[in-house]
């Protein structure tokens, strides 16, 4: 009796995958980081949008949220993924269109107590003020045409403040970002090693 094994042809492809060994896991480190950045940014988004009460496609538009992602060589020698959010206050004519109502301004599913809408001269839109609480009545020269006329000064522009908002709502994110990016880096290896 006599068995006969040929191992020489899988025993070369097995030798040939440890050689481009360091190629595939660049590509399955590549692949995994731009998952990554696209999971980063949809969290983000949804993190910000639940903590500020601001819709996702509202964050998005006035461009609070931006994920970079640098490859190596750019910034450093290794892989970097940057997560910038924008945390100055968002103006109240930007969370909808503003409605001057009895006891302020509505925008969107926003209140202003004591706010009124105003075009200021150069302005594409109305914009939501508020008169300070020092303000007082005085007499000033319009720029506009020249008179002098009692205005209400100063007023200041309404804005919804979002910075600890995010803080807290960006926190809890970095174990789930770590835990997500362990199990895309996982799939990738899965894949480059097993798959082609």
């Amino acid at each position: 009796m006599q068995i006969d094994m040929q191992l020489d042809g899988p025993l070369r492809t097995l030798v040939a995958d440890f050689d481009n060994a360091p190629a595939k896991t660049d590509t399955a480190i590549r692949r995994a980081m731009t998952k990554l950045s696209r999971f980063a940014e949809r969290q983000v988004l949804r993190a910000l949008s639940r903590a500020t009460q601001v819709s996702q496609k509202k964050v998005k538009e006035l461009g609070r949220v931006k994920v970079s992602l640098y490859k190596p060589g750019q910034r450093s020698d290794q892989y970097e993924l940057v997560i910038w959010i924008g945390l100055a206050d968002i103006p109240a004519h930007y969370l909808g269109r503003p409605v001057q109502t009895g006891g302020g301004v509505r925008t969107g599913r926003y209140r202003w107590d004591g706010a009124f809408v105003f075009q200021p001269v150069g302005a594409r839109s109305e914009m939501v003020f508020r008169r300070t609480p020092e303000w007082k009545h005085k007499k000033q020269v319009s720029l506009k045409s020249g008179r002098t006329m009692w205005m209400g000064l100063p007023i200041e522009k309404v804005s919804l403040p979002i910075a600890n908002a995010a803080r807290q709502a960006i926190n809890p994110l970095q174990p789930q970002l770590l835990e997500r990016f362990t199990t895309l880096m996982q799939q990738e290896l899965n894949y480059a090693y097993r798959i082609e």
